[in-house]
C-alpha cells in the first residue's frame, strides 16, 4: 500500500509470485507498526524499533517458516552478519554507484543467493567477484501506456497550450541525490528563453522539512513563480499516495520527463514515462543508461562531474548547462518514442514474472531441496 517505487514493486509482484505456487508474507520495515495485518492473501508483519527492520527480520522469517527471505531495499542498511544459519537471505538489490561500494559488497557476500534488478548491478556484482541473478523491476503496461495528451491534461488540471516538463522523483536528502537544484536551475535558464514552458513536480515540496530540499524556496531563488512557472502535485494526496492510473495521466501530460539523478539502482520513472510515450532527459550512468530509449542522454564524460559519495564510490552530478542544452534540444526536435514504448513493454510485470522470476525461483528451490 506504500506508493514508493519499492512499495509498488511489492504490490505488483507478490500476487504474481503467489500464482507461481509460492506462499508469501511481507516483513514491513515501513508502513506498519503494532500488530499483524492481512492484505488480501498476504500476512504482513510489523516493524519494531530498527528503522530498516533488522531487529525483527529473523524472528518474522522464523515465525512464518520461510525457506527464503528476499529483501527489496538497500543492502548497506542491513545486518546479514547477525542472521543465523541456515537463514537463506536473498537480496533483490540495487547498485547505484560505480564501482560497487565495498560496504555493499561486504553485505551481499554473506547472502545465500543474490538477485540484482539492473544489468548495471549485475556487472558491478561480477566485477566485485560475486555471482548473481538478473531480475528487473516491472511495470503494468496495461496502465502505463500512451493516451490522448489533451484528455490527460484536462484530468490532471494543467494547461493545454504549454510545453510541459515534468519530474517524478522522491524529495529525500539534502544535498539531493535526485539533483533537484540542478534540474530546477537548468529549467529556469531554459524557461527564460521559452516562457511558454511549465515545470510540473510530482514530489514533496519539502518546505521547512529537515532532510528535504525546500523546492518552493529553490524555485523562488531561481526566479520561478509557483503556480505560474512551477506547479507541484497536490501535497495532501501525496501523503495518501497517488493511484497508478493518475501517474499514467501525469506522464501522458508531459512533453518531456526530466530526471537527471546522481545514480539509480533502477530508475522506475525513467521507464514509466517512456512506456507512456514520453521522451526522457536522463544520465548515461549507473542503471538509467540501460533504460534510455528516446530523448536526450547526458554523457558522463562531458555532461557531468564524477563525485565521491559517502559510500566510498562514485556517482555523477549533472552539469546545469548540459540539462539546459538537453531541454532545448528536445524542445526544438521532439523525439519519436515509438520504439521506446515497445522497449518499455519488455519490462511488463507479467513478462518479467514468466521470463525472470519463474526460472530463478525454480533454480533456487531446486538448490534448497538438494
Amino acid at each position: 500500500w506504500t506508493p514508493s517505487g519499492y512499495g509498488q514493486q511489492c504490490r505488483i509482484f507478490l500476487p504474481r509470485l503467489a500464482k507461481l505456487g509460492h506462499t508469501m508474507a511481507i516483513t514491513c520495515f515501513y508502513g506498519l507498526e503494532g500488530g499483524l495485518l492481512n492484505m488480501g492473501d498476504f500476512l504482513c508483519y510489523p516493524k519494531r524499533l530498527h528503522p530498516y527492520g533488522n531487529d525483527v527480520i529473523v524472528p518474522h522469517s522464523a515465525a512464518f517458516g520461510a525457506d527464503i527471505m528476499i529483501s527489496l531495499m538497500d543492502t548497506w542498511v542491513m545486518n546479514p552478519e547477525d542472521y543465523p544459519k541456515p537463514m537463506h537471505w536473498i537480496p533483490w538489490f540495487p547498485v547505484d554507484h560505480d564501482p560497487m561500494p565495498a560496504l555493499v559488497r561486504g553485505k551481499i557476500s554473506l547472502a545465500y543467493k543474490r538477485i540484482s534488478f539492473s544489468q548495471h548491478g549485475v556487472k558491478m556484482t561480477h566485477d566485485a567477484g560475486l555471482d548473481c541473478y538478473y531480475v528487473p523491476h516491472g511495470i503494468e503496461t496495461n496502465i502505463l501506456k500512451p493516451m490522448d495528451k489533451a484528455e490527460c491534461r484536462k484530468r490532471i488540471g494543467v494547461p493545454l497550450d504549454r510545453y510541459l516538463v515534468g519530474t517524478v522523483a522522491m524529495n529525500k536528502g539534502n544535498p539531493s541525490r535526485k539533483c533537484f537544484p540542478e534540474m530546477m536551475e537548468g529549467f529556469a535558464s531554459f524557461h527564460k528563453r521559452h516562457p511558454d514552458t511549465l515545470y510540473l513536480l510530482q514530489t514533496e515540496k519539502g518546505d521547512n522539512v529537515d532532510g528535504m530540499v525546500n523546492l518552493p524556496e529553490l524555485a523562488r531563488n531561481m526566479g520561478l513563480e509557483e503556480g505560474k512557472d512551477v506547479v507541484f502535485c497536490n501535497q495532501y494526496q501525496q501523503v495518501l499516495g497517488f493511484q497508478p492510473e493518475y501517474l499514467a495521466d501525469f506522464y501522458n501530460c508531459l512533453d518531456v520527463h526530466l530526471i537527471t539523478t546522481r545514480g539509480e539502482g533502477f530508475g522506475l520513472p525513467v521507464l514509466e514515462s517512456q512506456a507512456c510515450g514520453v521522451p526522457v532527459i536522463t544520465g548515461g550512468w549507473t542503471a538509467t543508461k540501460e533504460l534510455f530509449f528516446a530523448g536526450q542522454l547526458l554523457d558522463p564524460e562531458k555532461d557531468a562531474e564524477r563525485e565521491y559519495s559517502s559510500l566510498a564510490a562514485y556517482q555523477w552530478r549533472p552539469r546545469v548547462s548540459a540539462i539546459e542544452v538537453a531541454l532545448e534540444a528536445e524542445y526544438q526536435h521532439h523525439s519519436d518514442t515509438t520504439e521506446a514504448v515497445k522497449k518499455a513493454q519488455e519490462y511488463d510485470a507479467d513478462l518479467v514474472t514468466e521470463k525472470y522470476w519463474k526460472p530463478v525461483l525454480e533454480e533456487i528451490e531446486k538448490g534448497l531441496k538438494q
